[in-house]
Protein backbone atom coordinates (compact mmCIF):
# COMPACT_ATOMS: atom_id res chain seq x y z
CA UNK A 1 0.00 0.00 0.00
CA UNK A 2 1.52 3.33 -1.23
CA UNK A 3 1.89 5.62 2.01
CA UNK A 4 0.99 8.91 2.38
CA UNK A 5 3.07 11.78 4.09
CA UNK A 6 1.51 13.57 6.94
CA UNK A 7 1.61 17.25 5.32
CA UNK A 8 -0.45 15.30 2.10
CA UNK A 9 -2.67 14.27 4.81
CA UNK A 10 -3.19 17.10 6.51
CA UNK A 11 -3.60 19.32 2.60
CA UNK A 12 -6.52 16.78 1.67
CA UNK A 13 -8.30 17.50 4.79
CA UNK A 14 -8.18 20.62 4.32
CA UNK A 15 -9.30 20.65 1.19
CA UNK A 16 -12.33 17.98 1.93
CA UNK A 17 -13.24 21.20 4.54
CA UNK A 18 -13.16 23.51 2.07
CA UNK A 19 -15.15 21.61 -0.64
CA UNK A 20 -19.19 22.52 -1.94
CA UNK A 21 -20.80 19.25 -0.81
CA UNK A 22 -20.92 16.78 -3.14
CA UNK A 23 -24.72 16.25 -4.01
CA UNK A 24 -24.72 20.16 -5.65
CA UNK A 25 -24.87 20.05 -9.14
CA UNK A 26 -23.91 22.66 -12.12
CA UNK A 27 -26.41 24.09 -13.75
CA UNK A 28 -26.12 23.87 -17.58
CA UNK A 29 -26.96 27.35 -18.73
CA UNK A 30 -27.86 27.90 -22.50
CA UNK A 31 -26.10 30.70 -23.99
CA UNK A 32 -29.16 32.36 -25.01
CA UNK A 33 -29.65 33.00 -20.84
CA UNK A 34 -26.12 34.88 -20.92
CA UNK A 35 -26.36 39.25 -21.22
CA UNK A 36 -23.79 41.35 -20.43
CA UNK A 37 -23.89 45.08 -19.76
CA UNK A 38 -21.30 45.23 -22.67
CA UNK A 39 -18.31 43.81 -24.16
CA UNK A 40 -15.66 43.93 -26.71
CA UNK A 41 -14.79 41.36 -28.95
CA UNK A 42 -14.67 38.64 -26.36
CA UNK A 43 -18.53 37.94 -25.93
CA UNK A 44 -20.36 37.15 -22.68
CA UNK A 45 -20.91 33.67 -23.72
CA UNK A 46 -16.61 32.59 -23.43
CA UNK A 47 -17.76 32.85 -19.87
CA UNK A 48 -19.83 29.72 -20.18
CA UNK A 49 -17.66 27.42 -22.71
CA UNK A 50 -15.55 25.56 -20.14
CA UNK A 51 -12.33 26.98 -21.20
CA UNK A 52 -10.28 28.72 -19.00
CA UNK A 53 -8.59 30.07 -22.16
CA UNK A 54 -11.34 32.07 -23.21
CA UNK A 55 -13.01 35.17 -21.32
CA UNK A 56 -15.89 37.85 -21.48
CA UNK A 57 -14.24 41.36 -21.58
CA UNK A 58 -15.71 45.01 -20.68
CA UNK A 59 -14.47 48.46 -20.10
CA UNK A 60 -16.06 49.93 -16.97
CA UNK A 61 -14.17 53.38 -17.31
CA UNK A 62 -17.74 55.06 -17.41
CA UNK A 63 -19.04 52.89 -14.60
CA UNK A 64 -19.60 49.29 -13.86
CA UNK A 65 -19.82 46.37 -16.12
CA UNK A 66 -22.09 42.93 -15.02
CA UNK A 67 -22.57 39.73 -16.62
CA UNK A 68 -26.02 38.04 -15.56
CA UNK A 69 -27.13 34.41 -16.09
CA UNK A 70 -30.96 33.51 -16.50
CA UNK A 71 -31.44 30.14 -14.83
CA UNK A 72 -34.21 29.11 -16.85
CA UNK A 73 -36.02 28.33 -13.29
CA UNK A 74 -35.95 29.01 -9.53
CA UNK A 75 -32.58 27.14 -7.93
CA UNK A 76 -31.38 26.90 -4.25
CA UNK A 77 -27.64 28.77 -5.47
CA UNK A 78 -25.42 26.64 -3.39
CA UNK A 79 -22.15 28.64 -5.00
CA UNK A 80 -20.23 30.45 -7.86
CA UNK A 81 -17.25 29.17 -9.50
CA UNK A 82 -15.48 32.20 -10.97
CA UNK A 83 -12.39 32.28 -12.58
CA UNK A 84 -10.94 35.74 -13.31
CA UNK A 85 -8.76 36.49 -16.42
CA UNK A 86 -4.76 36.65 -15.16
CA UNK A 87 -6.19 36.57 -11.77
CA UNK A 88 -2.97 35.07 -10.60
CA UNK A 89 -1.66 38.49 -10.33
CA UNK A 90 -4.81 41.09 -10.52
CA UNK A 91 -7.60 42.17 -7.64
CA UNK A 92 -10.88 42.56 -9.58
CA UNK A 93 -13.27 44.92 -7.42
CA UNK A 94 -16.58 42.78 -7.89
CA UNK A 95 -20.29 42.33 -6.03
CA UNK A 96 -22.57 38.94 -6.34
CA UNK A 97 -26.04 39.69 -7.12
CA UNK A 98 -29.28 37.59 -7.16
CA UNK A 99 -32.72 37.71 -8.18
CA UNK A 100 -36.11 36.63 -8.51
CA UNK A 101 -37.55 38.26 -11.28
CA UNK A 102 -34.64 40.10 -12.67
CA UNK A 103 -35.14 43.56 -11.65
CA UNK A 104 -34.67 43.87 -8.23
CA UNK A 105 -31.81 42.60 -6.57
CA UNK A 106 -29.35 41.54 -3.64
CA UNK A 107 -25.87 41.22 -2.86
CA UNK A 108 -24.45 37.81 -1.72
CA UNK A 109 -20.90 39.26 -2.14
CA UNK A 110 -19.27 42.14 -2.36
CA UNK A 111 -15.16 42.55 -2.06
CA UNK A 112 -12.33 41.34 -4.36
CA UNK A 113 -10.81 37.59 -6.00
CA UNK A 114 -7.90 36.66 -4.11
CA UNK A 115 -5.58 38.32 -6.35
CA UNK A 116 -3.42 34.61 -6.16
CA UNK A 117 -5.60 32.24 -9.09
CA UNK A 118 -7.10 32.57 -12.18
CA UNK A 119 -8.22 28.91 -11.41
CA UNK A 120 -12.26 28.73 -11.01
CA UNK A 121 -12.62 29.53 -6.93
CA UNK A 122 -15.94 29.52 -5.48
CA UNK A 123 -18.04 32.52 -3.86
CA UNK A 124 -20.91 30.41 -1.08
CA UNK A 125 -24.56 32.03 -1.98
CA UNK A 126 -25.19 29.86 1.20
CA UNK A 127 -28.71 27.87 -0.78
CA UNK A 128 -30.10 31.49 -1.87
CA UNK A 129 -33.32 30.78 -4.05
CA UNK A 130 -32.82 32.79 -7.25
CA UNK A 131 -33.62 32.57 -11.05
CA UNK A 132 -30.98 35.54 -11.94
CA UNK A 133 -27.23 35.51 -10.56
CA UNK A 134 -25.20 38.29 -11.81
CA UNK A 135 -21.37 39.40 -11.49
CA UNK A 136 -20.62 43.40 -11.53
CA UNK A 137 -17.37 45.06 -11.57
CA UNK A 138 -15.58 48.29 -11.92
CA UNK A 139 -12.34 46.89 -13.05
CA UNK A 140 -8.72 46.12 -11.21
CA UNK A 141 -6.38 47.22 -9.80
CA UNK A 142 -4.59 47.05 -12.81
CA UNK A 143 -6.97 48.92 -14.92
CA UNK A 144 -10.47 49.74 -15.74
CA UNK A 145 -11.40 46.40 -18.14
CA UNK A 146 -13.11 43.29 -16.46
CA UNK A 147 -12.66 40.50 -17.96
CA UNK A 148 -13.98 37.23 -16.47
CA UNK A 149 -12.52 33.79 -17.94
CA UNK A 150 -15.39 31.28 -16.71
CA UNK A 151 -18.84 31.40 -14.60
CA UNK A 152 -20.56 27.80 -13.35
CA UNK A 153 -23.36 27.73 -11.09
CA UNK A 154 -23.89 25.37 -8.63
CA UNK A 155 -26.95 24.36 -6.92
CA UNK A 156 -28.59 22.31 -3.95
CA UNK A 157 -32.12 21.68 -6.04
CA UNK A 158 -35.03 23.79 -6.60
CA UNK A 159 -35.67 27.12 -5.00
CA UNK A 160 -38.77 28.83 -3.96
CA UNK A 161 -38.78 32.58 -5.80
CA UNK A 162 -42.32 33.72 -6.16
CA UNK A 163 -42.71 35.70 -2.66
CA UNK A 164 -46.77 34.96 -3.63
CA UNK A 165 -48.96 34.14 -0.46
CA UNK A 166 -50.88 30.94 -1.54
CA UNK A 167 -53.46 32.07 0.69
CA UNK A 168 -54.18 35.67 -0.65
CA UNK A 169 -56.09 35.97 -4.23
CA UNK A 170 -54.40 37.22 -7.66
CA UNK A 171 -54.91 40.82 -6.70
CA UNK A 172 -53.48 40.85 -3.50
CA UNK A 173 -50.16 39.15 -4.47
CA UNK A 174 -49.50 41.22 -7.89
CA UNK A 175 -50.65 45.27 -8.50
CA UNK A 176 -53.81 44.32 -10.66
CA UNK A 177 -55.01 48.26 -10.32
CA UNK A 178 -54.44 48.63 -13.82
CA UNK A 179 -56.56 45.91 -14.99
CA UNK A 180 -59.65 44.49 -15.78
CA UNK A 181 -60.59 40.97 -15.80
CA UNK A 182 -62.48 39.08 -18.82
CA UNK A 183 -63.12 35.85 -17.12
CA UNK A 184 -66.01 33.00 -17.21
CA UNK A 185 -69.46 32.89 -15.18
CA UNK A 186 -71.42 29.85 -14.07
CA UNK A 187 -72.62 29.17 -17.29
CA UNK A 188 -69.10 28.87 -18.84
CA UNK A 189 -70.45 32.51 -20.60
CA UNK A 190 -67.46 35.97 -20.63
CA UNK A 191 -68.18 38.17 -18.15
CA UNK A 192 -65.85 40.95 -17.30
CA UNK A 193 -64.63 42.12 -13.53
CA UNK A 194 -63.23 45.67 -12.69
CA UNK A 195 -61.79 46.40 -10.41
CA UNK A 196 -59.77 42.67 -9.60
CA UNK A 197 -59.39 43.16 -5.90
CA UNK A 198 -59.80 40.18 -4.18
CA UNK A 199 -61.29 38.51 -6.82
CA UNK A 200 -61.09 34.84 -7.55
CA UNK A 201 -62.75 32.07 -9.36
CA UNK A 202 -62.65 28.76 -11.31
CA UNK A 203 -61.08 30.46 -13.81
CA UNK A 204 -59.15 32.96 -12.48
CA UNK A 205 -57.17 31.85 -8.70
CA UNK A 206 -54.07 31.61 -7.14
CA UNK A 207 -52.27 27.95 -7.16
CA UNK A 208 -51.84 26.42 -3.45
CA UNK A 209 -48.80 25.28 -4.27
CA UNK A 210 -47.18 28.11 -5.57
CA UNK A 211 -49.39 31.36 -5.80
CA UNK A 212 -48.71 32.09 -9.00
CA UNK A 213 -51.66 33.94 -10.30
CA UNK A 214 -53.75 31.36 -12.99
CA UNK A 215 -55.78 31.14 -15.65
CA UNK A 216 -58.15 28.32 -16.57
CA UNK A 217 -59.92 28.27 -19.95
CA UNK A 218 -62.08 24.95 -20.69
CA UNK A 219 -62.61 24.34 -24.34
CA UNK A 220 -65.67 25.53 -26.08
CA UNK A 221 -66.53 27.90 -23.56
CA UNK A 222 -67.86 31.69 -24.29
CA UNK A 223 -66.53 34.31 -25.99
CA UNK A 224 -66.41 38.05 -26.68
CA UNK A 225 -68.51 39.20 -29.13
CA UNK A 226 -65.93 39.41 -32.18
CA UNK A 227 -63.84 36.00 -31.67
CA UNK A 228 -64.98 32.19 -31.42
CA UNK A 229 -62.37 31.55 -28.66
CA UNK A 230 -62.61 31.66 -25.03
CA UNK A 231 -60.75 32.99 -22.69
CA UNK A 232 -59.61 33.88 -19.07
CA UNK A 233 -57.42 36.96 -19.37
CA UNK A 234 -56.60 40.50 -18.36
CA UNK A 235 -56.51 43.85 -20.19
CA UNK A 236 -55.03 47.36 -19.60
CA UNK A 237 -57.26 49.76 -18.48
CA UNK A 238 -54.95 52.48 -20.02
CA UNK A 239 -54.84 53.29 -23.34
CA UNK A 240 -52.03 54.85 -25.76
CA UNK A 241 -50.97 55.41 -29.49
CA UNK A 242 -48.51 54.26 -31.07
CA UNK A 243 -45.11 56.50 -30.35
CA UNK A 244 -43.11 56.55 -26.98
CA UNK A 245 -42.24 53.42 -24.91
CA UNK A 246 -44.28 50.91 -23.89
CA UNK A 247 -43.43 47.74 -22.05
CA UNK A 248 -45.08 44.69 -20.30
CA UNK A 249 -42.59 42.11 -19.25
CA UNK A 250 -43.86 38.64 -17.11
CA UNK A 251 -42.58 35.02 -15.86
CA UNK A 252 -45.09 32.24 -16.80
CA UNK A 253 -45.42 28.74 -17.74
CA UNK A 254 -48.15 27.52 -19.94
CA UNK A 255 -49.35 23.96 -17.83
CA UNK A 256 -52.07 22.53 -20.41
CA UNK A 257 -53.20 23.54 -23.58
CA UNK A 258 -56.33 22.80 -25.39
CA UNK A 259 -56.35 19.96 -27.94
CA UNK A 260 -55.14 22.42 -31.20
CA UNK A 261 -51.95 23.14 -28.81
CA UNK A 262 -52.43 26.84 -29.53
CA UNK A 263 -52.85 29.78 -26.21
CA UNK A 264 -52.33 33.48 -27.05
CA UNK A 265 -50.66 34.56 -23.25
CA UNK A 266 -49.87 38.39 -24.27
CA UNK A 267 -51.08 40.91 -26.58
CA UNK A 268 -50.90 44.37 -27.89
CA UNK A 269 -54.30 45.16 -28.32
CA UNK A 270 -56.87 48.07 -30.47
CA UNK A 271 -59.74 49.23 -29.47
CA UNK A 272 -61.29 49.52 -32.98
CA UNK A 273 -62.87 45.68 -34.50
CA UNK A 274 -61.74 44.56 -37.78
CA UNK A 275 -58.61 43.86 -37.02
CA UNK A 276 -56.74 46.18 -34.63
CA UNK A 277 -54.33 43.23 -32.89
CA UNK A 278 -50.91 44.77 -33.44
CA UNK A 279 -49.42 41.81 -31.34
CA UNK A 280 -49.70 38.34 -30.40
CA UNK A 281 -47.86 36.06 -28.07
CA UNK A 282 -48.68 32.74 -29.35
CA UNK A 283 -47.82 29.41 -27.83
CA UNK A 284 -48.03 26.52 -30.39
CA UNK A 285 -47.36 22.89 -29.26
CA UNK A 286 -44.21 24.20 -27.15
CA UNK A 287 -43.33 26.77 -29.81
CA UNK A 288 -43.66 30.76 -29.22
CA UNK A 289 -44.52 32.95 -32.02
CA UNK A 290 -45.33 36.71 -32.32
CA UNK A 291 -47.97 37.80 -34.71
CA UNK A 292 -47.87 40.88 -36.15
CA UNK A 293 -49.77 43.13 -39.12
CA UNK A 294 -47.95 45.62 -40.94
CA UNK A 295 -51.49 48.04 -41.36
CA UNK A 296 -54.50 47.66 -39.51
CA UNK A 297 -56.23 44.88 -40.62
CA UNK A 298 -53.91 43.44 -43.20
CA UNK A 299 -53.57 39.34 -42.59
CA UNK A 300 -51.60 38.55 -39.87
CA UNK A 301 -47.54 37.54 -40.15
CA UNK A 302 -46.39 34.81 -37.33
CA UNK A 303 -42.55 34.97 -36.34
CA UNK A 304 -40.96 32.18 -34.36
CA UNK A 305 -38.78 33.25 -32.00
CA UNK A 306 -38.58 30.25 -29.07
CA UNK A 307 -39.42 26.61 -30.15
CA UNK A 308 -39.01 22.92 -28.14
CA UNK A 309 -40.46 24.20 -24.95
CA UNK A 310 -42.57 21.67 -23.16
CA UNK A 311 -45.69 22.30 -20.74
CA UNK A 312 -44.41 23.34 -17.54
CA UNK A 313 -41.34 25.30 -19.03
CA UNK A 314 -40.56 28.62 -17.54
CA UNK A 315 -41.48 31.58 -20.07
CA UNK A 316 -40.14 34.93 -19.19
CA UNK A 317 -41.23 37.38 -22.04
CA UNK A 318 -41.01 40.83 -22.69
CA UNK A 319 -42.73 43.02 -25.01
CA UNK A 320 -41.12 46.25 -25.72
CA UNK A 321 -43.11 49.11 -27.70
CA UNK A 322 -40.49 51.98 -29.24
CA UNK A 323 -42.07 54.45 -31.76
CA UNK A 324 -43.42 51.79 -34.84
CA UNK A 325 -40.61 49.17 -33.43
CA UNK A 326 -41.61 46.48 -31.08
CA UNK A 327 -38.72 44.09 -29.92
CA UNK A 328 -40.66 40.63 -28.08
CA UNK A 329 -37.60 38.62 -26.08
CA UNK A 330 -38.34 35.30 -24.79
CA UNK A 331 -36.10 33.46 -22.62
CA UNK A 332 -33.30 35.73 -23.84
CA UNK A 333 -33.81 35.42 -27.47
CA UNK A 334 -35.41 38.58 -28.80
CA UNK A 335 -37.30 39.42 -32.04
CA UNK A 336 -38.23 42.60 -33.79
CA UNK A 337 -40.72 44.15 -36.23
CA UNK A 338 -41.35 47.69 -37.44
CA UNK A 339 -44.82 48.69 -38.52
CA UNK A 340 -46.35 51.02 -41.22
CA UNK A 341 -46.87 53.86 -38.68
CA UNK A 342 -49.80 55.99 -40.70
CA UNK A 343 -51.83 52.98 -40.53
CA UNK A 344 -51.52 52.66 -37.04
CA UNK A 345 -51.42 55.74 -35.42
CA UNK A 346 -55.13 56.58 -34.66
CA UNK A 347 -55.75 53.19 -33.11
CA UNK A 348 -56.13 53.53 -28.88
CA UNK A 349 -54.03 50.38 -27.81
CA UNK A 350 -53.55 48.25 -24.74
CA UNK A 351 -51.79 45.14 -23.34
CA UNK A 352 -53.57 42.07 -22.45
CA UNK A 353 -52.44 39.11 -20.52
CA UNK A 354 -53.16 35.64 -19.70
CA UNK A 355 -54.95 32.39 -21.47
CA UNK A 356 -56.78 33.14 -24.84
CA UNK A 357 -57.29 29.69 -25.18
CA UNK A 358 -57.53 29.04 -29.52
CA UNK A 359 -60.29 26.11 -29.26
CA UNK A 360 -63.93 26.92 -29.95
CA UNK A 361 -64.79 23.20 -29.45
CA UNK A 362 -66.29 21.43 -26.36
CA UNK A 363 -63.44 18.62 -26.76
CA UNK A 364 -63.12 18.37 -22.75
CA UNK A 365 -59.33 20.03 -22.89
CA UNK A 366 -58.27 23.19 -21.48
CA UNK A 367 -55.79 26.19 -21.52
CA UNK A 368 -53.89 26.62 -18.19
CA UNK A 369 -51.34 29.38 -17.42
CA UNK A 370 -49.43 30.07 -14.09
CA UNK A 371 -48.46 33.91 -13.99
CA UNK A 372 -45.36 34.37 -11.22
CA UNK A 373 -44.45 37.64 -12.18
CA UNK A 374 -45.67 40.54 -14.02
CA UNK A 375 -44.45 44.21 -15.24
Amino acid sequence: MQKISAQAAIAAVLLAALAPASAQTKLTIANSNITASGSDTNLPVNANDGSLATRWSADATAGAQWLQYNLGACYKVAYANLAWYNGDTRKYSLSLKTSNDGSSWSDVFNGTNSGTTAQLKPYTFGDKSARYVRVQSTGSDVNKWVSLSEMEIWTNGAGSCTGLDTAKAPGQNFDLSGYKLQTLDGSLQLKQVSPIGSYTDPYFYTDGSTGAMTFYVPSGAGSTANSEYPRSEMRGNATWNMGGTHTLSASMKVLQQPATGKIIIGQIHGEQTGGSELLKIRWTNGDVLMGVKQHFADPEQQILIKSGLALGDNIDYTIKLVGSTVTVTVNGTSKSYTYETASWSAIDLYFKIGAYSQDSSADGTHAKVAVTALQ
